[in-house]
């Protein structure tokens, strides 16, 4: 029997790039701020205009912030605005300008005279602006180096043209001001966008899960995905979201969703290590060390082969560590194992999680597969034994 869409989920929300969430977490303080002033801006008895620049990281969320912010001003302003949005980094500056003064033409009823001169086109919308009565707001998404030019002179005429602005760049605010005078003159409310906490990224995905899925992921899955995206790609919701893509298509096949699927599906976006040869990071020159932590690092890839696990406590790698002791006969004390424990992070074979457990024990995740480990010990063994 075939399946519904909802069978399925709602994968808009995962797949649509001009997909907006129907509540933006954890921007609550920058929306309100920038709302303050913009709703200031557009009241009929005091009207001005305001050039925003929206600055942080790729990945962040600068766009999806900017067009959630537009459909909150909608929502008080109905019609008294005009919004254009033009994303700079898929057309040249005078692709851009051209683009800019096309739709803008469709907004005033105006016939778009094609123009091939960027200064006649220039000219051209001024002729148009002047004539408007309605506030414009231009979104001037992903501002670089390259299309700066445009985004300065639209700020530079927006006082006269009764223009306001929403930039979004990559280039902290302050890096521009040194290499633009005009940035520092006209820009009146920067506002960087900082990166998620932990708990927040962990928030943003599960509300992706919830719209897009058509079950619940076990929420210690959804934990797993934040503490990679935290330690390989500085918390970006941008790589959540496409690693939920992936897990989704797997969902939708029928396939379990596991701890190595997650890994499989991750390890191509992120710059993890062991891309290549185990060996750089098991070279010992203390024969003592290397008597207990080959042993120690085997238990713990079998832990996590046998049970599929995401996490180990600090309490169950202990235990590890104690039966390791037993084995070599060998006494066994909380800075030896704490020696060992960093060691292993040190080497990357173990992450500290940002979260912790049911009992409030730290845990630990792993990033190589434990059957390509298992697999590297073995032979690392055969060596040893020669």
């Amino acid at each position: 029997m075939a399946s519904s869409p909802l069978a399925f989920g709602y994968p808009r929300a995962l797949f649509d790039p001009e997909y907006i969430p129907p509540k933006l977490l954890h921007r609550d303080k920058e929306l309100r701020n920038l709302l303050t002033i913009f709703n200031s801006s557009l009241d009929p008895n005091d009207q001005y205009n305001i050039n925003a620049y929206i600055h942080g990281i790729r990945g962040i969320g600068k766009s999806v912030f900017t067009k959630y912010f537009i459909q909150l001003l909608k929502l008080n302003f109905g019609e008294k605005f005009t919004h254009i949005y033009l994303d700079m980094a898929v057309k040249s500056p005078d692709e851009n300008l051209r683009l800019l003064v096309e739709l803008y033409s469709l907004f005033v009823s105006k016939k778009f005279t094609y123009l091939n001169n960027p200064e006649k086109l220039w000219s051209y919308f001024h002729y148009l602006r002047n004539k408007a009565k309605i506030p414009l707001i231009i979104t001037l998404d992903n501002v670089n180096y390259l299309n700066q030019p445009l985004f300065e002179k639209i700020i530079r005429y927006s006082k006269d043209l009764k223009i306001s602005t929403l930039a979004t760049s990559r280039i902290p605010f302050k890096k521009c001001q040194k290499n633009s005078t005009l940035l520092a003159d006209y820009v009146d409310y920067p506002l960087k966008l900082d990166i998620y906490s932990s708990s927040a990224l962990l928030d943003i995905l599960s509300q992706r899960i919830t719209l897009a899925f058509p079950i619940d992921l076990d929420p210690t899955l959804s934990r797993y995905i934040v503490d990679i995206v935290t330690y390989f790609d500085y918390y970006r919701p941008s790589t959540c979201i496409t690693i939920l893509k992936n897990i989704y298509q797997h969902l939708i096949n029928g396939n379990d969703i596991n701890p190595t699927l997650i890994r499989k599906d991750s390890f191509h976006l992120l710059e993890f290590p062991f891309q290549g040869d185990l060996d750089c990071l098991l070279r010992f020159d203390d024969s003592a060390i290397e008597l207990l932590y080959l042993p120690l690092l085997e238990k713990i890839a079998i832990y996590f082969k046998n049970r599929e696990k995401v996490y180990i406590s600090h309490n169950e790698l202990f235990k590890l560590y104690k039966i390791n002791c037993d084995v070599f006969q060998l006494p066994y004390n909380q800075k030896q194992f704490k020696n060992f424990l960093d060691r292993l992070v040190q080497d990357g074979f173990l992450y500290p999680s940002c979260f912790k457990s049911n009992k409030s024990e730290p845990l630990y995740f792993v990033i190589i597969d434990p059957h390509r480990l298992l697999e590297y010990l073995e032979i690392k063994y055969s060596k040893l034994a020669k």
